[in-house]
C-alpha cells in the first residue's frame, strides 16, 4: 500500500501565506477608504441642503419684491398711489400738522385709484384762519393742485378743499 501525504497535517508554502496578508490589506485599505468617502460625501450632501434652502429662501424674498414691483408699476400705469407711498396713517398726520388752530378737520377721504386724491372737509372759526388754512395747503410739500370748494365767509367757514397727494416733495 503506498503511502498518501496527509494534507490537514502538512505545511503550507510561505508564498501563498504572505499573498493572503496581502489580500487582507488591501481589504482592509479599501474598506477604509470606502467609509472615509461615504463620510465626505454625507457632509457635501448636508452642506449642498444647506445651500439649497438658502437659495430658496433668496428666491422666495425676490418672487415677493418683484410682486410688490409689479403691483406698484400697475399702480403707476394705472394713475393709482399705492398705499405703500403713503400710508394713511401718515397722510392724516402730514395734514393734520397744517391746520391752524382755529380750523378743524371734520372729515378725510382718500382715493388711491386716482392717482392720491384727497378731499378734506374743514371748517374754519373765521375767514382769516381759512385763509392760513389755504396757504398752508397750497405750500405743503406733499400736497399739489389744491382746490378750495365753495365758501360763505360769514361767521365760520366750512367747505371742502380738494388735492392730490405726491409720494415726491416739490
Amino acid at each position: 500500500m503506498t503511502r498518501q501525504p496527509d494534507f490537514s497535517s502538512s505545511k503550507r508554502p510561505a508564498a501563498a501565506a504572505a499573498w493572503h496578508s496581502i489580500g487582507l490589506g488591501v481589504c482592509v485599505l479599501v474598506a477604509l477608504a470606502a467609509a472615509v468617502s461615504a463620510h465626505v460625501t454625507r457632509d457635501e450632501a448636508q452642506s449642498a441642503r444647506r445651500r439649497l434652502a438658502e437659495v430658496r429662501r433668496e428666491v422666495d424674498a425676490a418672487a415677493a419684491r418683484v410682486k410688490a414691483l409689479e403691483s406698484h408699476a400697475r399702480a403707476g400705469q394705472a394713475g393709482m398711489l399705492a398705499p405703500e407711498d403713503a400710508p394713511p396713517a401718515r397722510i392724516v398726520s402730514d395734514v393734520a400738522a397744517l391746520l391752524p388752530g382755529d380750523v378743524r378737520l371734520e372729515r378725510i377721504a382718500i382715493d388711491y385709484r386716482r392717482g392720491g386724491t384727497l378731499e378734506l372737509a374743514v371748517v374754519a372759526r373765521d375767514a382769516t384762519a381759512w385763509d392760513l388754512l389755504l396757504q398752508r395747503l397750497a405750500g405743503a410739500e406733499h400736497l399739489r393742485a389744491v382746490t378750495p370748494g365753495p365758501e360763505a365767509r360769514a361767521a365760520e367757514v366750512r367747505s371742502v378743499v380738494r388735492a392730490r397727494w405726491g409720494s415726491e416733495p416739490r
